[in-house]
């Protein structure tokens, strides 16, 4: 009979075998140990290895997944059984690294394969809410990777630290700026009864966390490890054997790591980050519906892909019958939509919902254009029985050629697939819709016909603020370009086709549609409160700060049975009658303060008014429409929405008419002369400082960066946009 022993030495692992039966080590054997083993030896007695419990363990791991997750300032990478599954390279742009931000990696809790995966820029304000909207979308039970990479928390408000938590974290409130962060977890699910379990010694599962040589950081390490390994996903039992392990409901975390900057090193940046855990296979999500063999191309579908939860629940699902639920509205043309959309799927699967449920869509012929082949979203698209074109992306990947062509594509084939229509709707996939939006164009869609000056009707109105826009039943005619879903002419479609921004140029498509070589002094109708709202972030064109400072306080409007009022005196005749009219019988405004001293309107006239900036352009030198803007709705938003000259705002139902002189023809009105205000330099920072104080106080909560101790009592630095405090003191501004 042959035993095996196991013998650790300083280099090496010996591995000798010796014949006959259980017993002492040869003696030879340990007295050929260097002094500082040969004591342990004495100390310790040698066992045989377990050869049972190693083929439990060899069993247990063929029923696991090992999950690895490695961060460093180069990069992050995600492991599955030692098989890269996910990779960002970070690539220094405008301060922070490109991989930079919360990655989020869903895997299948049986096959391992990526579900989801997103990242997440929350470096820069408004991209949290898109990263709490994500984590609340993942049905129970899915393998969840989350992953912090310097730098992340700049702005991780409470809101999102409280969902990490609900997932699980228990570290993610100690975290400080420039360190690195990941956890792996199940998704939680409800507390259902105890099932049968296996239970073993031998099922540990770990985490480690590795630092280089000679770094001034110092690790913060979390390791939590069950006994348990759930049967099935349906009856998982929270562990009671680990203090701390469950306090979230239905939460197992596998690994949760960090690595912390040592204060009093100096350093501004972590060192890299490596933990992995052993998680236990275990069957996906199972409903009701599932075993509905009309059901199997949805239940495919939310096998493979994650993020759906309103398709994959398993409490009434919609289903693709929902692609005819809407309520119907008068219909006077066919006017189908075109859904641009590209490598978000999480953006067209929100916008479809939305657009699915406003009234007139099971009326509404659906087109999605998609910029090259995505897999789940032709998927998605054909779960509703939509209709699909891929376009051949042409571009490099980020640059403005890649969406300027999926635009031209788009536009010239909406109406190349459906012959028989003259207006079509284009909207991109970072919208959210008003409940009238598709009445809204059927009600506008004659005016095109109507007025060839008139060369599309937008959604989306810049100045659709709460403060400046009052009235959803009303229309202007503004010298804009098409923005934000937007409806157009085929005869349009066909002339911007030879006339499209060439493949090589760099300027974007809306700004080149804007020249006049496009425009040829046509002008756009554009709705006093918007019928879209723009609810991306961190995208080609809208960064997260853009999505904060402009778009996230507009309004669009609720209310899906507005009446439009004085559509015929939308055409270019009636419409400059009109504004003659209303200019001429307004009060003129003088300032006897500051312009942002509000209010500034006299309070007892019903108005309307008007007031006289200095403007020789279109272009606003002098920055007259800018600081008015400031002043009225606080956004730095540039001031695109005029009319020869004139902007319109309406402040609660009162109307000001901004003028620009001598640019407006409609200064002429007024041969005695008017009272012009031409901003100075100092007003224009007094109007800058007014916006800066809303800013300041509508940003999110302070985050925690560490910095080298130079008191005892000195413990952090806390920040929010421009104050900095230590312990909560001020110290400067």
């Amino acid at each position: 009979m042959s035993i095996m022993w196991v013998v650790w030495t300083a280099s090496a692992l010996l591995i000798s075998t010796t014949p006959g039966s259980l017993g002492a080590p040869p003696p030879l054997v340990r007295d050929t140990f260097p002094i500082k083993w040969r004591k342990i030896a004495e100390e310790r007695s040698l066992h045989p290895v377990n050869m049972a419990a190693v083929q439990i363990m060899q069993e247990l791991e063929a029923e696991m997944f090992r999950v690895q997750v490695l961060i460093s300032y180069e990069r992050i990478e995600v492991y599955r059984d030692h098989t890269l599954i996910y990779e960002r390279t970070g690539v220094l742009t405008h301060g922070f690294k490109s991989h930079a931000g919360v990655h989020v990696v869903v895997l299948h809790p049986t096959r391992g394969h990526i579900m989801l995966s997103r990242q997440f820029i929350t470096h820069q304000p408004a991209e949290y809410r898109n990263l709490v909207t994500c984590l609340q979308s993942l049905l129970p039970g899915r393998i969840l990777v989350v992953a912090a990479v310097p730098e992340a928390l700049a702005f991780l408000p409470e809101e999102a630290a409280e969902q990490l938590e609900a997932m699980g974290s228990s570290m993610i409130r100690n975290l400080a700026t420039f360190e690195a962060w990941a956890m792996v977890s199940h998704t939680p699910s409800s507390t259902h009864a105890p099932s049968i379990t296996l239970t073993t010694s031998a099922a540990h599962f770990t985490t480690t966390l590795h630092m280089p040589r000679g770094t001034t950081a110092t690790p913060s390490i979390h390791m939590r490890s069950t006994k348990s390994v759930p049967s099935s996903y349906h009856h998982i039992q929270p562990s009671t054997n680990y203090e701390d392990e469950e306090r979230v409901e239905g939460v197992r975390v596998w690994t949760e790591a960090a690595t912390i900057i040592s204060r009093s090193g100096g350093s501004i940046q972590a060192p890299p980050l490596n933990t992995y855990a052993h998680l236990p296979k275990m069957p996906g999500v199972w409903c009701r519906w599932h075993e509905d063999p009309s059901m199997q191309e949805q239940r495919d579908f939310c096998d493979t892909y994650e993020g759906y939860l309103k398709l994959c629940m398993c409490n009434s699902p919609i289903t693709p019958a929902f692609r005819h639920s809407a309520p119907e509205i008068k219909m006077n043309e066919t006017i189908p939509v075109a859904m641009l959309t590209a490598i978000k799927p999480f953006n067209f699967y929100r916008q479809l919902l939305n657009l699915l449920e406003t009234p007139g869509a099971s009326q509404t012929p659906i087109l999605v254009m998609v910029d090259g082949y995505h897999e789940e979203v032709i998927q998605l698209a054909r779960l509703f029985r939509l209709d699909v074109l891929v376009h051949r992306p042409q571009g490099e990947a980020g640059s403005s050629t890649l969406l300027n062509m999926h635009f031209r594509f788009s536009v010239h084939n909406v109406f190349n697939f459906f012959p028989e229509v003259d207006k079509a709707i284009i909207l991109e996939d970072d919208l959210l819709l008003s409940p009238d939006f598709l009445s809204f164009f059927q009600q506008t869609a004659w005016l095109l016909d109507a007025d060839p000056t008139i060369h599309c009707v937008n959604s989306f109105s810049v100045n659709s603020y709460p403060e400046v826009a009052h009235d959803p039943t009303v229309l202007r005619r503004l010298e804009m370009f098409p923005q934000f879903g937007w409806m157009i002419k085929r005869q349009w479609a066909r002339e911007q086709y030879e006339r499209w921004i060439p493949e090589k140029e760099t300027a974007d498509w809306d700004w080149w549609l804007s020249s006049e070589h496009s425009m040829q002094g046509r002008h756009a109708l554009v709705p006093e409160v918007g019928r879209s709202f723009h609810a991306g972030a961190a995208g080609a064109h809208v960064t997260g700060w853009a999505q904060e400072h402009i778009f996230n306080h507009m309004i669009y409007n609720q209310n899906p049975h507005v009446k439009l009022k004085g559509l015929e005196d939308l055409t270019l005749h009636r419409y400059e009658a009109k504004m003659k009219r209303e200019i001429l019988a307004a009060q003129e405004v003088h300032f006897i303060q500051h312009p942002c001293s509000h209010p500034f309107l006299p309070q007892d006239q019903p108005g309307p008014f008007k007031l006289f900036v200095a403007s020789d352009t279109k272009s606003d030198e002098y920055g007259s429409y800018y600081v008015m803007q400031l002043c009225l709705h606080g956004f730095n938003e540039d001031s695109r929405e005029k009319y020869k000259g004139v902007v319109r705002f309406n402040l609660e139902g009162r109307i000001l008419f901004i003028i620009g002189c001598p640019v407006s023809p409609y200064c002429s009105l007024f041969p005695q002369g008017v009272t012009i205000l031409t901003p100075s330099s100092m007003l224009i920072r007094q109007a800058e400082d007014h916006a800066l104080e809303w800013q300041t106080r509508n940003y999110p909560p302070y985050y925690l960066q560490r910095t080298p101790v130079q008191y005892p009592e000195q413990e952090f630095l806390m920040n929010n946009l421009l104050y900095h405090y230590l312990n909560g003191s001020l110290v400067y501004k």
